[in-house]
């Protein structure tokens, strides 16, 4: 069956819709029709022969990007091949030690704690590599990318409006959602507050950057009413008003703080690119700083978002740290290849000693995304992620005097430095479906500007 580009790309869309849409992927069954669709996808994109083409060229200028990726999935897939005991002791002590505490008859054993949700990251890893190969492919021109980052926008709008009324409801549990803890919080179909607002957060930085990439093209100074509605831009920010609404409303602190620093972010990089603080990207951004962020938050919903960062003690924020710290020590036991991808609830269980006074719970992540992934990969395979960053923005750094990839570089890395800053009290970058949407943000950066874009 040969698809064309057009139905392709729609096609990517609607998997990207199916993996972030129904509860962030979190459920085992969906992780893996998720995998399934995103190969479906890639061999078919290598029937069309444009495609495939473009693909083979997208690998050939990456070339090592890619090569390091693989190494990185070959070393995901290494932790879960059961080893003999006796090469665990040697290699891993602290598994070994773990392994012959629990007393069970085995002769062969994986690096990985929990290999069952490590198969399950690793197939998460083989959409990232899927995703990094496409979608530079299919969305290599700069109409194709603003239909993305539309579609996009117009994803989270729904998404937001949905998620408001069922706040306004009490949020009811139905189908695969449970919203015991989260009833006056804004949270839709995912799985809490937190990875929604990341949810958001991200579409609406798509609907910034598709702004950017209208003025790039049109190289626009005047920008009318006409004008906005032609290009789209009306509606975008429309949109963005509802998608402030739905991040507002999730009462989450990470995820407003991220959000008001990548709008600063815009302002940032609109003051770069049209030498005066006043313009038409920064008129904009004004406007959803102004009326979106305080205006609306003021009737809607700030009053209750500053009492809840005026509840935040130290002492209340204690229990976090104990997990931060917690994490930081289960690193240092497992800190040659990690403890393996979800296996943090589990070491909880067996390690973590409660306070009688916090009675009996378990937490399956350590609210900190990157000392729990240090912990869930070790030293081996940091090493390997940090040397496919640098390689990641080495290409984003080649060529930036072009105003386009001076853009890119700008606006994607000011995006990572805001998740990052999230990530250290967060764990939303661990949800699937966020961590599938954040990889085909990123993958905007393999797109060759020079050649196939053209403005």
């Amino acid at each position: 069956m040969l698809l064309s580009k057009n139905a392709l790309q729609n096609f990517f869309l609607i998997i990207l819709t199916i993996t972030v849409s129904l509860n962030a992927s979190i459920n085992p069954l969906l992780n893996q029709f998720s995998s399934i669709s995103f190969i479906i996808f890639f061999l078919l994109c290598l029937k069309n022969n444009e495609i495939s083409d473009a693909i083979k060229i997208n690998y050939i200028n990456n070339k090592f990007f890619f090569l390091i990726f693989i190494i990185y999935l070959s070393y995901l897939v290494f932790k879960i091949i059961p080893l003999p005991l006796n090469w665990i002791e040697v290699i891993a002590p602290n598994n070994y030690d773990l392994y012959s505490s629990i007393k069970i008859d085995k002769e062969f054993w994986p690096l990985s704690i929990d290999p069952s949700n490590s198969y399950f990251s690793m197939l998460n890893c083989i959409n990232y590599l899927i995703i990094f190969l496409t979608f530079p492919s299919l969305f290599n021109r700069s109409k194709y990318l603003m239909k993305f980052l539309f579609f996009l926008c117009v994803l989270g709008f729904f998404h937001a409006i949905f998620a408001t009324y069922w706040m306004l409801i009490g949020n009811p549990s139905s189908f695969l959602i449970e919203k015991i803890h989260y009833t006056h919080a804004s949270t839709g179909l995912f799985v809490n507050r937190s990875v929604f607002g990341t949810f958001l957060f991200l579409c609406s930085f798509s609907g910034l950057y598709y702004i950017v990439i209208f003025f790039q093209k049109n190289k626009t100074i005047t920008f009318n009413f006409i004008e906005q509605i032609n290009s789209k831009i009306i509606f975008i920010r429309i949109f963005i008003i509802f998608l402030s609404i739905g991040i507002l409303t999730t009462w989450s602190r990470s995820v407003n703080f991220s959000y008001v620093l990548i709008l600063f972010s815009f302002l940032f990089y609109s003051k770069i690119n049209f030498k005066k603080f006043i313009n038409p990207l920064s008129s904009v951004i004004i406007f959803i700083l102004i009326f979106d962020v305080l205006v609306l938050g003021v009737f809607f919903g700030n009053a209750k978002l500053i009492e809840r960062y005026a509840e935040t003690t130290i002492v209340s924020e204690s229990i976090r740290l104990d997990f931060h710290v917690f994490a930081l020590d289960q690193f240092k036991n497992f800190w040659l290849f990690g403890y393996g991808s979800g296996a943090f609830e589990q070491l909880f269980k067996i390690f973590y000693i409660l306070p009688e006074s916090n009675g009996n719970f378990s937490v399956e992540h350590a609210h900190n995304d990157g000392l729990e992934l240090l912990g869930e990969i070790g030293i081996l395979g940091l090493t390997i992620l940090i040397l496919l960053f640098i390689i990641y923005f080495k290409k984003l750094l080649k060529g930036n005097n072009n105003k386009k990839e001076f853009a890119r570089f700008i606006l994607l890395s000011l995006l990572l430095l805001t998740l990052f800053i999230q990530s250290l009290a967060d764990f939303s970058m661990h949800t699937p479906g966020i961590a599938i949407l954040l990889m085909t943000l990123l993958s905007i950066g393999l797109i060759n500007f020079e050649k196939t874009i053209s403005i």
